[in-house]
């Protein structure tokens, strides 16, 4: 009877343990696709910077009265805030071979703050430029 209760103690122990170790990966998973979705909203609107950026260079070439200072702030903006993408995304590293369960969930907050910032600078730019163009098309 004891052999039995022991087996049963050291199985449950071990269905523990493995459940233990499936919930640190989802949860690992689950914060990396958090970032990964903020990254791709924020390349939809990298994308938009992009195509704002050419409209806004078509526009001073066709339009003698925009104001260019005007225009030159916001495409600064826009390369700003698309340069920022670019650099976070060099930067980011989705290896975690080795790094243990907390520094891997606190590295991928870390990068989530850090790719919504960018995110945000992003919506920011595009929305101003946006709001530019439309005056200027008029």
């Amino acid at each position: 009877m004891k052999i039995t209760a022991i087996f049963y103690t050291i199985t449950i122990a071990f269905i523990m343990l493995l459940s233990a170790c499936t919930d640190t990966k989802q949860q690992e998973k689950d914060a990396l696709n958090e970032v990964i979705k903020v990254h791709d909203e924020a390349m939809a609107k990298s994308e938009q910077a992009i195509n704002n950026k050419m409209m806004l260079d078509s526009l001073v070439k066709s339009n003698k009265t925009i104001d260019t200072a005007q225009s030159k702030k916001i495409t600064t903006n826009l390369t700003t805030a698309d340069k920022a993408m670019e650099d976070w995304m060099h930067q980011f590293n989705a290896d975690y071979t080795g790094k243990a369960h907390e520094e891997i969930i606190q590295y991928l907050a870390d990068q989530k703050k850090k790719v919504t910032e960018v995110n945000n600078r992003l919506t920011t730019a595009v929305s101003e430029s946006n709001e530019f163009i439309a005056t200027q098309k008029k």
